[in-house]
């Protein structure tokens, strides 16, 4: 089957590992994407108008519906607020038929419950077959010790983005990780904020959030942090710039773990962008 692939705004210039490491790993599944006019998800602007936010999100959902695509998004925080948007559109009708109003100059329209919207995450664990992951793997990373940083977005409100079955306490990322022969660790600050959204609010309070969150997967013996959300990652390489150089544990988006675990090498999982980018 073939999906939309939601990249997110900031990979363009600031993570583009990301997407690039994705459609590497997807492609050794046999998965099939395809590149929509996708414009922001809509999260940047929530808090400020929510309408603005609504409409991003259902603009991008229109799209993929156009296609019958079903949306797979690679940040948390475009997954959480793409899902929260169906969940508000689909129970506010007066709001949804508004935005349905604009987004008819482009010959759109957005209906709730028209597209799947999935996530890494969600999409390896429900729709491709653990062994067909197994198999895939060539260069396994036995010994290397990683600790999974989730990201808020995806997990919360649980009964709107449906992330885990046990929502308080989840494995999906630690599932996943296990596939590439790697050792999940389970920490304590492996559900907390990384402080991105308090970054331009209380900037003390952000750095103490992510410091806290390098120290604590140290202390509890990581190798490595895996992320499988832009912000996040953008807050751990701001963190990295507040640690003395090589006190910083290493930080790898999720696919470009599976890309390692897969035989690729660093220049088609974008490890060599990450590390310029530092």
């Amino acid at each position: 089957m073939k999906y939309a692939l939601f990249s997110g705004c900031r990979t363009g210039f600031d993570v583009p590992q990301h997407p690039k490491s994705a459609k590497t790993i997807l492609s050794r599944l046999n998965v099939e994407l395809e590149e929509l006019d996708f414009g922001c998800c809509g999260y940047p602007v929530k808090e400020t108008n929510l309408d603005a936010s609504l409409l991003l999100s259902a603009r991008n959902l229109a799209m993929a519906q156009a296609r019958n695509l079903p949306v797979l998004a690679l940040c948390t925080c475009c997954f959480g607020n793409l899902k929260q948007a169906e969940y508000y559109l689909k129970n506010n009708p007066d709001k949804k038929g508004m935005i349905n109003q604009i987004l008819k100059k482009e010959g759109l329209v957005y209906y709730d419950g028209g597209v799947k919207i999935h996530h890494t995450l969600t999409f390896l664990d429900r729709e491709i077959k653990k062994d067909d992951i197994r198999q895939s793997i060539t260069n396994p990373l036995k010994g290397v010790k990683v600790a999974a940083s989730y990201g808020c977005h995806g997990l919360r409100p649980s009964n709107i983005t449906g992330f885990d079955d046990q929502p308080n306490a989840p494995t999906i990322f630690e599932r996943i990780i296990a596939l590439t022969g790697a050792e999940p660790i389970i920490w304590p600050k492996r559900l907390e904020c990384c402080g991105h959204p308090q970054k331009d609010k209380n900037n003390n309070l952000s750095q103490r959030m992510i410091l806290q969150k390098y120290e604590t997967a140290k202390q509890e013996g990581a190798d490595i942090i895996c992320v499988a959300c832009n912000c996040c990652r953008l807050q751990f390489e701001y963190g990295r710039g507040l640690m003395k150089p090589g006190a910083a544990l290493p930080v790898t988006f999720l696919t470009q773990l599976l890309g390692r675990a897969m035989g690729f090498d660093n220049n088609q999982i974008g490890l060599e962008t990450a590390a310029r980018n530092r």
